[in-house]
């Protein structure tokens, strides 16, 4: 049956259910083949399709829909953004290690740049690459192109030499971070590269500070062997500007429909991913703005929001820099991603809206706790919209973290939310109106944004009714318009007016979200039956001793479709309690899962599971790479593993019990 039919079909059952024409509904009911499950939230006035009932606008006001996808014609982001600049005209743009850069001067070090840029003859629809973290300066970068019609490309900090080449091809100009030089320094010295704009860390700060962060540089910079090249190709910032009178002319250029305006790159945690640019149209990243004002989260005028994420980020780029300064917010500026840096900025810094992954706030709240044991005070009372993105929080830490923080005067509690460099950000988040739902195994991300529609598909594209399992797909106006030169992968993920997430997930009728994990981590069986690893660490974490479980495909000499948990514990543990739980684990996942597939070891972790240090994910790659450190139970006995490469993408499996009783290629049952 068409597409275009079966919508139809869809929306004249929802008039049915409306009207109570339970002839119609009977009629449509069987042509669509609706179970009976699903026939049963008609006594609610509901068809059972998610993307139909569009549950989730009853938490916003009547008309919101509408408004969010009403876009303004013939504007560019920087005229929605400079519009709000002049609206909050006397709140400060940015703040940047206790610099304070009011909306004025930001305003008119955009168009500086602008004026540079074009007497750089930065040309219209050219694609500048800019490889570094955010300053004031890049911040003003981003819009200075944007008004002249060109396009920033936030490459991946984490990138290959090969995708660097690839995704650069066609660029004259790049932008560059000094002290992070000699990851693309072979790239950016080739000649297609007519001028290279460097950046420093020190050139917006305050005295003394600045001169402190200067002779640490060049320090560092001594020591580093790829230095930048001391000739009049590359420019530090301060020198470019200074080119700027040169230009007099007209720094606007005439608006196009569907331009494209910026691209960020994925975040590529999933082990072996393409290095993926999407590109955002001025178009899509207004709708974004406007569902991100229009969907009751807690950004207000004079509050302070924390961007410490890279500009590479649709996160940073978009919640956590652009919506703010569109809400009237001041920008805290501090590039630093690292542990001990996120406390610091939370604690020192005291803002509004922080945004961070799941691993980055347990680290946070794990010190918290522990400080609150040896009898420090928090104060908390600043928080408003905290929220846990990228990977979710385990139930169990949302609930502590919340507990953490309502004891100690917080206006608002953490919230949870979703989203995807192909929609430029966010999808979905608690709010307010929406309780938090704790029903399902995994954390709810929220409901969709107003202006949003979700769906959850089978593999033929056929959607299914609530609280069922299937691909989450999204149609939204703030879809991206396509990966950056890469067409064929572009017209996987765009369905028609739908982008497909290769997120397996299930909506419930009250409109919350769930996102169990990608629907490539799975096994498949000669049956057609398919395992999640999800799944697996799911049963895993069921146990009150494991505090986070993850689970990774470890192809043996055994079986190729072979698994490792890695885990952490709730507390300290004996060995003989250890063998005992282990034991316990096996029976349970031997009994979910009969076909398989088998847990061969599991790897022991300290307080929390590893994370990258670039996008504070976990960090799957990492643990893939891991081949020792493992235990399993074997004749009653606990067993050290170790996982031998066979040089063809398999291991053969090494085990030593504690009486360093060896034996070599282990069947573990």
């Amino acid at each position: 049956m068409e597409k275009k039919l079966i919508e139809k079909l869809k929306q004249d059952l929802k008039e049915a259910i409306e009207k109570k024409d339970y002839a119609k509904i009977e009629e449509i009911s069987k042509i669509l083949h609706i179970s009976s499950e699903q026939r049963e939230f008609f006594k609610k006035g509901l068809t059972g399709y998610p993307s139909v009932d569009k549950v989730w606008l009853k938490y916003y006001p009547d008309g919101y829909y509408e408004k969010a996808n009403d876009i303004p014609k013939r504007q560019t982001v920087w005229d929605i953004i400079e519009e709000k600049l002049y609206e909050y005209y006397n709140i400060p743009a940015i703040e940047y290690f206790k610099r304070v850069i009011s909306k004025s001067d930001f305003i008119d070090n955009v168009y500086t740049w602008a004026r540079t840029f074009r007497a750089m003859g930065i040309e219209e629809n050219e694609v500048v690459p800019v490889y570094g973290p955010f300053f004031p300066d890049i911040c003003a970068m981003t819009f200075a192109l944007n008004a002249i019609g060109a396009c920033p490309y936030f490459l991946k900090l984490a990138i290959s030499p090969e995708a660097l080449a690839e995704e650069t091809k066609d660029a004259k100009i790049a932008i560059v971070y000094d002290e992070m030089w000699p990851n693309v320094g072979y790239e950016f010295s080739k000649p297609k590269f007519k001028k290279v704009l460097v950046a420093t860390a020190s050139e917006a700060m305050p005295s003394p500070k600045k001169e402190i962060v200067s002779f640490l540089s060049a320090i560092k910079s001594r020591k580093s062997k790829a230095k930048i090249p001391d000739e009049s190709k590359y420019v530090g910032l301060d020198k470019a500007k200074a080119i700027a009178s040169y230009y007099t002319g007209e720094v606007k250029v005439p608006f196009v429909a569907n331009r494209s305006a910026f691209i960020t790159s994925s975040s590529g945690t999933t082990i072996g991913g393409l290095v993926k640019g999407t590109v955002a149209t001025n178009e899509s990243t207004i709708s974004q703005l406007q569902m991100g004002d229009l969907s009751g989260i807690q950004y207000y005028p004079g509050d302070r929001c924390l961007c410490h994420f890279p500009p590479t980020a649709s996160t940073a780029l978009n919640v956590l820099y652009m919506l703010a300064l569109y809400k009237g917010e001041t920008v805290v500026l501090d590039p630093r991603v690292s542990e001990n840096d996120f406390y610091n900025q939370i604690i020192k810094l005291r803002p509004n809206i922080a945004l961070t992954t799941g691993s980055a706030w347990k680290a946070f709240f794990n010190r918290v706790e522990a400080e609150i044991k040896q009898g420090k005070k928090f104060d908390f009372s600043f928080v408003k919209g905290w929220t846990v993105g990228g990977e979710g929080p385990e139930i169990k830490d949302f609930i502590k973290w919340n507990d953490i923080l309502m004891q100690r005067g917080a206006v608002h509690p953490i919230f949870s939310g979703y989203g995807l460099s192909e929609l430029f950000s966010a999808a979905s988040v608690e709010h307010l109106k929406s309780k938090f739902d704790f029903t399902k195994p995994i954390m709810s991300v929220g409901s969709p944004y107003v202006g949003i529609n979700m769906g959850i598909f089978d593999e033929n594209g056929n959607e299914l009714p609530y609280n069922t399992r299937g691909e989450l797909r999204i149609n939204s106006k703030s879809a991206m318009k396509e990966y950056y030169n890469k067409p064929e992968l572009t017209e996987k993920v765009k369905k028609g007016d739908w982008i497909c997430t290769g997120d397996l997930a299930e909506m419930d009728e009250k409109g919350h979200v769930f996102i169990y994990g990608r629907l490539s981590d799975c096994i498949t069986y000669p049956n057609g039956e398919k395992v999640y690893l999800f799944d697996v660490a799911n049963k895993i974490k069921e146990f009150d001793f494991i505090d986070e479980a993850i689970v990774l495909l470890k192809p043996t000499d055994i079986g190729n479709d072979d698994l490792v948990a890695h885990i952490v514990w709730d507390k300290d543990y004996t060995i003989e309690e250890k063998k005992e739980i282990i034991t316990e684990i096996n029976a349970k996942l031997n009994k979910c899962f009969p076909v398989g597939p088998h847990v061969r070891a599991f790897a022991e972790h300290e307080k929390m599971l590893p994370y990258s240090k670039t996008t504070l994910k976990k960090d799957k790659n990492g643990m893939f790479k891991q081949n020792t450190g493992f235990i399993q139970v074997h004749n009653g006995k606990l067993c050290k593993i170790e996982f031998i490469p066979t040089g063809d993408g398999e291991y053969v499996q090494e085990s030593s019990p504690l009486e360093n009783e060896k034996v070599k290629n282990l069947k573990i049952n």
